[in-house]
């Protein structure tokens, strides 16, 4: 055990359904005095040797407010940013965990301002994978000082896991011998097509998609009273398909176990994003996983020998999908898991921010 010597600030608002913080926060704790208070960030009144930042929208719920719209972002906010920011650089150091690869939801140049000033004042950055390193020097080759490091996506051990797939399967009233894919977390609009594509690619008629995150949309009809029927006539035949399940909410903790453990194969639907929390997802529950090839979920995917396939391509989804159900057939996935529970514990990855923080100190 450390001596906990190291204090660091955990400057994010609390997010509930994001367990990636939480559990850091806890595996962190065991080696430094963690603090998880925003508000410190913004009062500059305690002392800390680290100030970690996550994604920059959630350093205050006044930021977060401003991804929903298009508007400028408050000169005051603007001058209280930099204040805080400057604030931590003189008295700390800053680093940040690259999640994503630009901001959620707003994508403006006034968005990815608070970015990259947010950047230019950190000293170091961690990344899921090199693929990410390498991004973030291209997009930013001004911030040249900054101490890189790749530290893995920690696993989801913390997740209730104590049933198998037939007791799984029988929670979802799923056929023990279907072949089923899991798309867990929201899923956007454009990626409909491509999930569509990768399940009427597999090859069984026995089979099921578990999409709860695919919400039914309401069609751009003029007529407001034909288009409600219209969207509660298509809401109410998708609850009633039992093999493209949809339209299911958001997900409880304690019932991931049952989708991760009745499904197959897990895709990763996402189109052009850097990283998929999914992957690790996945293989902490020991499923063969797949996703698009490139950013960081190619790079992790290839070099765990996970399908890749081309989003534009659908003879390359195609043949993703049949290679991982062949995967999953020859027990990949508990290849998968092994290395999640042995490479990826919360443990080994609150070391290798421990020795992340101590680096940029030294500084």
């Amino acid at each position: 055990m450390a001596d906990k010597s190291l204090k660091i600030l955990f400057a994010t608002i609390p997010q509930p359904k994001n367990r990636f913080v939480s559990d850091l926060q806890d595996g962190i704790g065991k080696y430094a005095d963690v603090v998880h208070d925003y508000e410190a960030f913004w009062n500059c009144d305690q002392e800390f040797d680290i100030v970690h930042i996550h994604e920059p929208e959630y350093l205050s719920y006044e930021l977060e407010s401003c991804m929903n719209n298009t508007d400028p972002i408050p000169k005051d906010l603007w001058r209280r940013l930099l204040k805080s920011l400057e604030h931590w650089k003189k008295h700390s150091k800053l680093i940040h965990t690259r999640h994503v690869q630009e901001p959620h939801v707003r994508t403006d140049d006034e968005f990815k301002k608070v970015y990259q000033t947010v950047f230019s004042y950190c000293s170091g950055i961690s990344h899921f994978a090199n693929f990410s390193i390498s991004q973030f020097q291209s997009f930013y080759p001004e911030l040249d000082n900054i101490i890189h490091q790749v530290i893995p996506h920690q696993n989801y051990a913390s997740l209730p896991n104590d049933i198998f797939r037939e007791q799984a399967r029988s929670n979802l009233n799923i056929n023990k011998n279907a072949k089923v894919m899991l798309v867990f977390g929201m899923v956007k609009e454009r990626e409909k097509q491509l999930i569509q594509t990768a399940f009427n690619a597999m090859p069984s008629h026995n089979k099921v998609l578990l999409a709860p995150g695919w919400q039914t949309k309401r069609r751009p009809i003029k007529w407001i009273r034909l288009r409600e029927w219209v969207f509660k006539y298509e809401l109410k035949k998708a609850l009633k398909n039992n093999k493209f399940r949809t339209n299911l909410g958001f997900i409880k903790e304690e019932d991931a176990q049952n989708y991760c453990n009745a499904a197959d194969v897990l895709l990763i639907p996402r189109i052009d994003e850097l990283n998929s929390g999914n992957i690790t997802l996945g293989f902490t529950f020991g499923l063969v996983v797949l996703g698009r090839n490139s950013g960081d979920i190619g790079e992790i995917l290839k070099e765990t020998i996970n399908p890749v396939f081309d989003p534009a391509d659908d003879k390359s989804i195609k043949v993703a999908i049949e290679n991982a159900l062949n995967l999953a057939q020859n027990n990949h996935g508990l290849k998968n898991k092994e290395l999640a529970l042995k490479e990826w514990g919360i443990d080994t990855t609150s070391q290798k921010y421990i020795s992340l923080y101590s680096a940029i100190s030294e500084i």
